[in-house]
């Protein structure tokens, strides 16, 4: 190379195009461009991966409402079994034989239902009678359904008063009690 080409090389090389270079100009100006554009490109795809992070923690969420709403109406049809449980058992103590089936609708969304099965009476001993009794109590709440079974031992204890008059009473024991799954 020249004494001239070294010159305007090195002059290049210290302090850059001069004023009348439009080619380092375009350059530069390509780069500042291009810096941009992967500025922004990178901003997105953070922000991509962000809401990406948000919607699967949105769905979580969602998912854990809708499970614990499940898990409250999947408790209170167990609750609804215990209030026609309660109800039933002291109708059997009041009469002399329950044979009803019984449906309640405790509310717009909430209902239970009984089935009483009896077994033949047997006499233990003189003014006491026992029978022995199945119960099947399903209790519904929003669409879940639970039925338990409840055996029941009915002792009927015949009371004669002086007077003449007649009067009973009877006592409830549980057996057992297991839940029916369908």
């Amino acid at each position: 190379m020249g004494p001239i080409v070294e010159s305007v090389v090195d002059q290049l090389v210290t302090t850059g195009p001069t004023t009348g270079s439009t080619t380092g100009n375009k350059m530069n100006k390509n780069k500042k461009q291009n810096q941009g554009f992967i500025a922004i490109v990178s901003l997105l795809i953070v922000a991509a991966i962000a809401m990406l992070f948000a919607i699967g923690m949105l769905l979580d969420g969602v998912d854990n409402a809708a499970l614990s709403l499940s898990s409250i109406n999947y408790e209170q049809s167990r609750v609804n079994v215990v209030s026609c449980l309660e109800d039933t058992l002291y109708r059997i103590r009041q009469e002399e034989k329950f044979d009803q089936t019984l449906n309640y609708q405790l509310t717009t969304d909430q209902s239970c239902s009984v089935v009483i099965e009896w077994f033949a009476p047997q006499q233990v001993t003189l003014g006491i009678v026992e029978r022995l009794a199945n119960l099947d109590i399903t209790g519904q709440s929003q669409g879940f359904s639970r039925t338990f079974r409840y055996e029941l031992k009915i002792s009927r204890h015949d009371v004669h008063h002086a007077n003449g008059t007649f009067e009973y009473m009877n006592t409830i024991d549980v057996m057992s009690l297991s839940e029916l799954f369908s």
